[in-house]
């Protein structure tokens, strides 16, 4: 890890970034330290702390189509027929593992520094201390989805996890993997730790909140199928004021409000990668989920004339967001209340979003036979509302353990090729420490490919 924070270092100098090298003064040993709260503050808003998303974890779901050449080795297509590793060349930054680690690292300079700031009071700093707590988190969840297996209580305290970074001292050395209990208790640990000094309100949407830290707390307890923590938390955000598009109020996707300002969003999070996901090919297993009425797929896909069969996403007006929103929380509790057996409830709670995605011709009310028939509807509905925006991949290896994925298929859609398999249970879902890492971290634990 030495190494890397030299380069983090580097690379920070050399991009220029929000302004940030413009207060950062590099200390004895490399360390980066702003001395003013407003420092730290401005911190918060730069590129590396808001557009955390890595599109890897766009590229190796079920949602995702593409054609790549059969020699081709990009990340994306290593991440998309599930190789062992997504970035195999040793020169490369590590994808995904490299820029969150650098995210970790800007996080630890205020969760180290800024309590002694020189302005500020007390209360101030601490709540910029929780927001960054609240950023880390998040970046060693999305980073635990990629290099750790799903969490299983019966194997979690053996499972590795990951490196746990708390230092921004470039000699220091580099941590071992914690176990995957470890590391997910240290996530949980220091978002609940953060809520009481966060704010209700935030100066935008991507600087987290006590919303935030909810949501954030939500998602990680589905992933570790903790159904009653998981319905705490949403139901916390459910009883807030608070609103969802209905889709039936606008001409396209055109006319939605930027998702900056958009009421679904709780906390956003963007992607160094402008481009996704709008124009990625969506595989025919997702379009055709997709019902009569629904418009969702009106406004948010669309087809070219050489493939009409084949779906492009379509992202909405403003920047793309990968981070939490109502609609998430909609369909957590719809799951937690199928998973407890009451399909009714589940299908009350499942009827308020879909209300607001169709047609007034087309929709009706969805019900369920039973508890498993109210579950699939629920994961059917969840795909299609959450589609490219995020927790998908993690949704796969949770339900991939549950017995509930089925074999995922690479085909070409134009001659049926196979290209790859993703089988139930498959080491697949676990990606390979970076080949860069590796060479850096020689004793790093490698995952059992």
């Amino acid at each position: 890890m030495r190494s890397f924070h030299i380069v983090f270092i580097l690379l920070l100098a050399a991009a220029g970034i929000s302004g940030c090298n413009k207060f950062l003064d590099v200390k004895p040993k490399g360390i980066l330290i702003p001395e003013k709260l407003s420092d730290y503050q401005l911190m918060l808003n730069s590129r590396q702390l808001t557009l955390t998303f890595p599109p890897v974890l766009l590229y190796c779901t079920d949602n995702y189509y593409e054609e790549f050449d059969d020699i081709s080795t990009v990340p994306a297509a290593n991440a998309y027929y599930w190789r062992p590793g997504i970035d195999q060349n040793e020169k490369d930054n590590p994808v995904a593992w490299g820029d969150l680690y650098n995210s970790i690292y800007h996080t630890n300079v205020i969760i180290n520094n800024v309590m002694s700031a020189t302005d500020g009071s007390p209360e101030a700093r601490a709540a910029t201390l929780a927001e960054a707590l609240v950023v880390r988190a998040d970046c060693y969840f999305m980073l635990l989805t990629l290099f750790a297996k799903a969490y299983n209580p019966a194997t979690a305290a053996s499972d590795p996890g990951l490196p746990l970074v708390h230092s921004t001292d470039v000699t220091s050395k580099t941590p071992p993997r914690a176990s995957l209990k470890t590391t997910l208790d240290t996530i949980v640990t220091n978002v609940t730790d953060a809520i009481a000094s966060l704010p209700l309100t935030n100066l935008n949407k991507y600087r987290p909140t006590k919303n935030a830290a909810y949501s954030l707390l939500a998602r990680v307890y589905l992933y570790m199928q903790d159904y009653d923590n998981c319905g705490k938390y949403t139901d916390l955000l459910l009883a807030a004021p608070h609103a969802m598009l209905n889709y039936n109020d606008y001409e396209d996707a055109y006319s939605f409000p930027p998702t900056d300002f958009s009421p679904e969003v709780i906390w956003q999070r963007g992607s160094l990668d402008y481009e996704i996901p709008g124009g990625m090919g969506i595989q025919h297993a997702l379009s055709d989920l997709y019902e009569s009425g629904d418009l969702r797929k009106e406004f948010l896909t669309y087809t070219l004339a050489s493939t009409p069969d084949d779906y492009h996403y379509f992202a909405e007006s403003g920047y793309p967001n990968f981070g939490t929103t109502y609609q998430e929380m909609y369909l957590n509790k719809a799951e937690v209340l199928a998973r407890k057996n009451q399909p009714d409830a589940a299908m009350n709670m499942l009827n308020q979003l879909r209300k607001h995605r169709f047609t007034p011709a087309a929709y009706k009310p969805v019900t369920a036979s039973g508890q498993e028939d109210a579950l699939k509807k629920v994961l059917e509905e969840r795909r299609r509302e959450l589609a490219f925006r995020g927790p998908r991949w993690m949704d796969m290896k949770r339900l991939d353990r549950e017995g509930r994925m089925p074999l995922v298929e690479r085909r070409v859609n134009s001659t049926g090729v196979l290209k790859a398999t993703l089988e139930p249970g498959s080491r697949k879902y676990v990606f390979q420490i970076p080949a860069r890492v590796q060479q850096f971290n020689p004793d790093i634990q490698l995952n059992d490919r």
